[in-house]
């Protein structure tokens, strides 16, 4: 299966997608599926924020940057944090298996990450565009679809981590909630 036939497979059938992530090329594919996930967020949600004026709902965590400036700096923050929490979660799932005695595949795991975080990407940019278009990227809506939308990305992580790591299901959905509160917390931090 080809890269793209793997990622919009997933959107349906993430256990099949997985199937054909078997083989490819680690960490190489988990590492252009971040950047196919936050170059173009970049591009698709936070550029226009900017463009309208908008600024972040809530203050700026980092001191430098003002809060009104934000949507300016996250263009090139987004993909960096991108990698970076990509690189941290992975990290954390493999630690987290060594010290449960399931020997992994770093860079399997960097894979199932990596792809996990693409697969849901596409309608969650379809959503944040229409919500930007209609004027409804306030915080409520915006927090209480981003949560689905992180839940939908660890259901597909712990698909792949099922049918990859051969983990069984309880450990694979506890550790896909593990890394994805991780993201949360750091995304709380940077992202807005």
């Amino acid at each position: 299966m080809s890269f793209v036939r793997v990622w919009l497979t997933g959107l349906i059938n993430p256990a099949r997608s997985f199937e054909g992530l078997k083989g490819k090329p680690a960490p190489n594919w988990g590492f252009w599926a971040v950047l196919i996930r936050f170059i173009p967020t970049s591009i698709i949600v936070t550029l226009p924020l900017y463009l309208l004026g908008r600024e972040p709902f809530t203050p700026s965590s980092l001191e430098f940057l003002a809060t009104r400036n934000y949507y300016i700096a996250q263009l090139f923050i987004l993909p960096i944090f991108g990698v970076v929490i990509w690189l941290l979660m992975s990290a954390f799932a493999h630690v987290v298996l060594r010290l449960a005695g399931k020997g992994s595949d770093f860079d399997q795991v960097l894979n199932i990450v990596g792809m996990g975080m693409l697969i849901p990407i596409p309608v969650v940019w379809a959503w944040d565009v229409t919500m930007i278009a209609l004027n409804l990227f306030v915080l409520p809506v915006m927090a209480v679809s981003h949560s689905i939308f992180q839940l939908w990305e660890a259901s597909i992580e712990a698909v792949g981590f099922i049918k990859l790591l051969r983990l069984r299901v309880v450990p694979a959905v506890c550790l896909a909630l593990i890394i994805n509160a991780l993201y949360i917390v750091l995304a709380m931090i940077f992202i807005r």
